[in-house]
């Protein structure tokens, strides 16, 4: 095992040149192992690993060493980390002494914005429970006294009282949801009414929606929002859907289409009003036909970028899961296991879902003559380093 592994560091060395020249979209994050980090990079589309390293902290030096590779790098979803922020401006200040003219876009991951609303949600939940169960306790008293002294005065005031209290913390925590749920849809790919979001209106939902956040436990999910990384998506995705469709008439037409398919699919035929969906579907067919002939292309390609469209850095949590698991089998998870372990994950074909039958090495572009994870811990270092070159030419 500890010979495999350490074949595993040998053949990612090579590996890794060639992928990370391909990752144009990747999350990057940080899993600790014992207390130590672990840095963790994955490429989203096809879910390979593309960074693993023990590393001594998590400081912007650290970071920019490890993003070493990444010259095709596009944009970087990532949590609110100072240390990997850092990392990242000094990665692109240093690309473009190099003469990388490819610009760096980070942009700031969603799941955890949701995930500290969620907290904040709950904590909040939990005090209208916890006002719930004393005012339950204060009409319990207050029979007791009523049926054992006939005179339950004293008592009906402070159960009132209490019902109050809960009804006063329930119509808080209802305020706080809708105007969480209002932010929500800010970072939805298409408004509530179908027509395609945009920084603007995004910000302009957050702003008002914001106002009813207050106290000291929003006041870290006020920040996030008021950064301005956490609509970097919205204007990537703009700019390449105006790159896909210049004309702007036919996007818009391919782009309600497109609303309107996944509407249709997610609400059944025979559903009360479910066949308005499929067709208002059918109708924008139509029209996309009548405004160009040939719009499949379009489409297509239209397509293509509301798919590849990146909010969160759901891969690297998935990512994370996983080593957790490992870390609770093994306790000690060194560098050499580490390498193993990822060139196992790159190599191995998905079961099922959208990557069925494909690894992610094949799903990044990299030709290999085999995705055989044995056979390649024991193929010679010089002819893996020549197959990947080669490799690299033909694609």
């Amino acid at each position: 095992m500890k010979a495999c592994a350490e074949a595993a560091g040998r053949v990612l060395h090579d590996l890794d040149q060639a992928c990370r020249n391909r990752v144009v979209t990747g999350c990057f994050d940080e899993i600790f192992f014992r207390g130590k980090p672990v840095l963790v990079g994955v490429e989203p589309h096809s879910m390979a690993w593309v960074l693993g390293e023990h590393a001594a902290d998590r400081s912007a030096a650290t970071w920019n060493e490890a993003l070493e590779g990444f010259d095709a790098l596009e944009q970087a979803v990532v949590d609110g980390g100072c240390g990997l922020k850092r990392g990242l401006a000094d990665f692109q200040a240093q690309r473009k002494i190099a003469g990388n003219s490819t610009t760096l876009e980070v942009s700031l991951d969603v799941f955890h914005t949701k995930q500290e609303a969620q907290r904040v949600l709950r904590k909040l939940w939990n005090r209208v429970e916890s006002l719930w169960a004393r005012a339950e306790e204060a009409d319990r008293q207050l029979r007791r006294e009523s049926r054992n002294s006939g005179d339950g005065r004293g008592f009906g005031g402070a159960a009132a009282k209490a019902w109050k209290k809960v009804e006063r913390l329930m119509d808080r925590h209802d305020q706080v949801q809708r105007a969480w749920k209002r932010i929500e849809t800010a970072f939805e790919l298409f408004r509530p009414d179908g027509r395609l979001n945009d920084r603007a209106w995004a910000e302009g939902e957050i702003a008002a929606a914001v106002k009813d956040l207050d106290g000291a436990e929003w006041a870290k999910l006020r920040r996030t929002l008021a950064d301005r990384r956490s609509l970097t998506f919205l204007d990537r995705m703009q700019r390449q859907l105006t790159a896909a469709e210049p004309r702007a008439e036919l996007r818009e037409a391919l782009l309600r289409r497109w609303w309107l398919r996944r509407h249709s699919a997610a609400v059944p035929a025979d559903a009360p009003g479910g066949g308005r969906w499929l067709a208002a579907a059918l109708v924008q067919t139509e029209y996309c036909r009548k405004l160009e002939p040939n719009w499949e292309e379009s489409y297509r390609r239209v397509t293509m970028v509301l798919r590849q469209t990146v909010r969160a850095s759901s891969a690297v949590e998935c990512m994370n899961s996983v080593l957790r698991m490992h870390q609770g089998r093994h306790r000690t998870v060194t560098q050499p296991m580490l390498d193993l372990k990822r060139l196992y994950w790159n190599c191995r074909p998905f079961r099922s879902g959208k990557r069925q039958a494909h690894s992610p090495y094949e799903l990044l572009g990299l030709s290999l003559p085999t995705t055989d994870w044995w056979q390649l811990l024991h193929t010679p270092s010089a002819d893996l380093t020549q197959q990947v070159s080669s490799s690299e030419v033909a694609i």
